[in-house]
C-alpha cells in the first residue's frame, strides 16, 4: 500500500471514527467540556523560554506505531511522559491516531495526568470537534496540517479562542506562505517525503528561510542524533519534534539517555533566522 492510499485510509478511518464519538459526546456537550477543563501550560512560550537561553527546544513524541516503521514500542504512556519530562524535554507530542499508529486519545489524558510541561495533540484533524476534544483531554496545543484542516484560519481561530497555539504543518513553500498570512505563529516544517517515506533534513534548512524570525519553526521527522540537532539549529529550526528514533529505545533506561543525549545537543546551538 503506498503512502498516499495510506493517508487516504485513515482519513476514511478517522471520519468514521467521529461519526461514532459525536454521538456518544455531542458536540455542545464537548464545547463545554473544552471550556471547563484548566488550561495547560503554554506550548508556544515553553519553546521561546529555551530559545532564549540560545537552546533549540526538544519535543518528544509518543509514538507506538507508524505506517512507515509498522510496530515500534510496547511503552506505557505514562512512564514515557515522566521520562521526558524529567530528561530535559520542553514539551510532549502524543500521537492518538488509533489504526496505523496504535494510540488513542486517552494516551492524552493519562499524559495530562502524569506531566507538567505542555502537551502537543497530534493527529489528522479534520474537523473542529477534535479541536474541542483535544482541549478537554489537556492539551496545550494541537498540530495542524495546512493540506488537511479544511478551514485553516477557522482551525487556527478556535484553537486560540480555546488558548492552544496550534502547531500548523507545513510541506512546501506555498503552504508556509498560506499559513503566514493566516497569522500562524507557530509553523513546522515535515523533513518527511509523503509519496515515498523518505526523509531529508534540508528540507527544514531549504523552507525553513522562508519563515520570518518573528514565528517559531519547528522541525518535524527524522531527527536521529545530536548532529541532526545541531544541523537544524543550524538551519534556523527553534525547536525539533523527535518520535521514532527514541521511542525504538530498546528499554526505559535506553529511552532516557536518548532523550538526555539530545536535549544535551541542543543546549547553546539555536542560531537566530
Amino acid at each position: 500500500m503506498t503512502l498516499p492510499n495510506i493517508i487516504e485510509n485513515i482519513i476514511s478511518h478517522k471520519k468514521s471514527a467521529l461519526e461514532d464519538k459525536k454521538q456518544k459526546i455531542p458536540v455542545e456537550q464537548l464545547k463545554q467540556l473544552a471550556e471547563d477543563a484548566k488550561a495547560g501550560p503554554d506550548f508556544e512560550k515553553a519553546i521561546t523560554q529555551m530559545n532564549e537561553k540560545h537552546h533549540l527546544g526538544v519535543i518528544c513524541e509518543y509514538k507506538p506505531a507508524s505506517p512507515s516503521k509498522g510496530h515500534i514500542s510496547d511503552f506505557e504512556v505514562a512512564d514515557v511522559v515522566r521520562t521526558y519530562e524529567k530528561n530535559g524535554a520542553c514539551a510532549i507530542s502524543i500521537l492518538i491516531e488509533d489504526k496505523f499508529f496504535k494510540s488513542n486519545s486517552n494516551n492524552l489524558k493519562i499524559a495530562k495526568d502524569h506531566s507538567h510541561i505542555p502537551l502537543l495533540c497530534k493527529d489528522f484533524i479534520i474537523d473542529s470537534y477534535q479541536i474541542y476534544e483535544a482541549r478537554a483531554l489537556g492539551a496545550s496545543s494541537i498540530l495542524l496540517m495546512t493540506n488537511l484542516y479544511p478551514d485553516l484560519q477557522g482551525g487556527i481561530d478556535l484553537c486560540r479562542t480555546l488558548n492552544m497555539e496550534p502547531l500548523v504543518e507545513c510541506s512546501n513553500r506555498g503552504e508556509i506562505e498560506k499559513a503566514l498570512n493566516l497569522g500562524a505563529q507557530i509553523i513546522g516544517i515535515n523533513n518527511r517525503n509523503f509519496l515515498d517515506f523518505s526523509i531529508d533534513l534540508k528540507k527544514t534548512e531549504e523552507l525553513g528561510i522562508h519563515v520570518p524570525s518573528d514565528r517559531i519553526l519547528v522541525s518535524e521527522s527524522g531527527i536521529n542524533g545530536p548532529e541532526d540537532v545541531k544541523f537544524l539549529a543550524s538551519s534556523g529550526a527553534d525547536a525539533v519534534l523527535v518520535g521514532s528514533s527514541i521511542m525504538a529505545s530498546k528499554t526505559i533506561e535506553n529511552l532516557e539517555q536518548s532523550v538526555k543525549t539530545l536535549t544535551n545537543a541542543a543546549q547553546g546551538v539555536r542560531r537566530k533566522r
